[in-house]
């Protein structure tokens, strides 16, 4: 793909690399640049509806649930998700599948070379990605696309999108010298999504100001609340009475199993998606059917590794993430009939990017060791993103004082970490395991840092990133 720019002695810059080359950009909110170049590209963003959505914690999966969810319904579904675990093709998907690498190239090059024009436009790496899924989007033909934000929701690239239906998901505290300092204030930027004349489909937070944030962003939509609680969707006008809830008939039953006052994050995330696929008209799958079928890598991953160790990673990566994430595996850890599972780590690989309040973000943390019996664990460093991470060492620190007696090693080399991590997990330090696996290790922290043990376990190949695992569409 390496070209020659036309009646030019100047090498043009091998593709890839002047897309990374973006990432010194930096991020840029607005919404100038994107329009510019959707103009100039033709306006491929006109050419199918889209969902948006937008949140702190969950927008990923329920992007990935929903997407599945429509493509089971026959649709051909692109989805746009950020940022990548492994490979920069994760972030378009088409039916579940990473697009063609060449796909990716020809777009890209459509870019930057309407870019170039009179006058030039510098776009950065999300912009520019934002861009080249509208592009393969069109080309493709797909009937409807799921977009997530990159960050807020109000100046994010993906706002551009013509969307008929906007999700919200968690909202929680982050990025705050961005978005605010409160979480009305993080709620107004990401609710700044919603269409006038669409749909709004947010899930019920249970602060009073955050929720008239969001009713107010939605003035001239109609707007529903999702209850995971009480599995029921509530009107914006009338929050007392529930306008649909649980019936087989709408495809939205779960197993009663997983209900018993704890809902699974995964089960949580897809009722939301089988809510939002009720909205647009379309008659999904089972929530349990969909999440069978829905593998979101780094997300409450589980598989077996070298040496027959069990893995879950997860890229919790905020403080409410985190806690949410603890809560999940202190029940699952109870409850041995769960999915046939009863596990208890031997080591716990730990590695973040730089937050607001680390004290917040490791409490949970914490709490997860102890409840799990205090394994080891290994802080690291991940290596790939922009985005620095937090020294191996302040880690240690922050853990010392709030858990003095920790079993902690410091490795801010990721593979060195996975490899003490593995030996700790071999030596069967506990006494519950995966079937058939000797030994387990967690993993935690930036996405970052779920991306460099995917590929150092070799489950880096397109078709382990796939996110969805049966469809008659992958086959064609």
């Amino acid at each position: 793909m390496d070209e020659q720019a036309p009646n030019s002695e100047t090498v043009e810059m091998p593709i890839r690399e002047w897309l990374e080359d973006r990432r010194h950009i930096g991020m840029k909110l607005g919404l100038e640049a994107t329009m510019t170049m959707l103009s100039r590209l033709d306006m491929p963003h006109m050419h199918f509806p889209c969902v948006h959505i937008a949140g702190s914690n969950g927008k990923g999966t329920t992007a990935a649930h929903l997407a599945n969810s429509l493509t089971l319904c026959g649709n051909m579904v692109g989805l746009f998700s950020s940022p990548h675990l492994c490979h920069v093709e994760e972030r378009i998907r088409i039916d579940g599948k990473l697009i063609d690498p060449k796909q990716l190239d020809r777009a890209l090059h459509a870019i930057r070379t309407l870019a170039a024009d009179a006058p030039a436009i510098e776009l950065s790496y999300f912009e520019t990605l934002f861009l080249a899924s509208m592009i393969i989007f069109r080309a493709t033909g797909v009937d409807r696309a799921v977009i997530e934000t990159g960050l807020g929701g109000r100046l994010d690239a993906t706002r551009t999108c013509i969307a008929d239906l906007t999700i919200l998901t968690d909202i929680s505290r982050e990025h705050r010298s961005i978005l605010g300092d409160s979480l009305k204030k993080i709620a107004r930027e990401k609710a700044a999504i919603a269409r006038p004349g669409s749909k709004m489909l947010a899930r019920w937070p249970y602060d009073k100001g955050v929720r008239k944030e969001i009713e107010k962003a939605c003035n001239n939509s109609k707007g529903y609340w999702f209850r995971g609680d009480r599995m029921e969707l509530y009107s914006f006008e009338d929050s007392n009475e529930a306008v649909r809830g649980l019936s087989d008939g709408d495809g939205i039953l779960i197993p009663l199993g997983f209900f018993d006052g704890h809902m699974p994050m995964l089960y949580d995330n897809a009722m939301l998606a089988q809510y939002a696929a009720l909205l647009l008209g379309e008659n999904p799958p089972l929530a349990s059917t969909v999440v069978e079928c829905t593998t979101w890598p780094g997300r409450m991953q589980e598989f077996d590794g070298p040496h027959d160790i069990g893995f879950l990673l997860d890229c919790a990566h905020n403080p409410s993430g985190l806690t949410r994430l603890t809560e999940e595996l202190i029940v699952r850890r109870g409850r041995e009939e769960d999915a046939g599972r009863y596990f208890c780590p031997d080591a716990i690989v730990f590695g973040a990017t730089q937050q607001d309040d680390i004290d917040a973000f490791l409490h949970p943390l914490v709490e997860l060791m102890v409840a799990m019996d205090d394994p080891m664990l290994v802080l690291t460093e991940p290596t790939s993103g922009r985005t620095p991470p937090i020294s191996a060492d302040n880690l240690l620190d922050c853990v010392r004082q709030h858990h003095p007696g920790a079993r902690v090693q410091v490795r801010p080399n990721v593979r060195v970490a996975l490899d003490v991590a593995m030996e700790e997990a071999r030596a069967g330090a506990s006494n519950s395991v995966l079937d058939g696996v000797t030994g387990t290790v967690w993993a935690f922290g930036s996405l970052y840092l779920i991306g460099d043990l995917l590929q150092l376990l070799d489950k880096d190949s397109f078709e382990d990133l796939q996110s969805l695992t049966s469809s008659p569409f992958l086959d064609e």
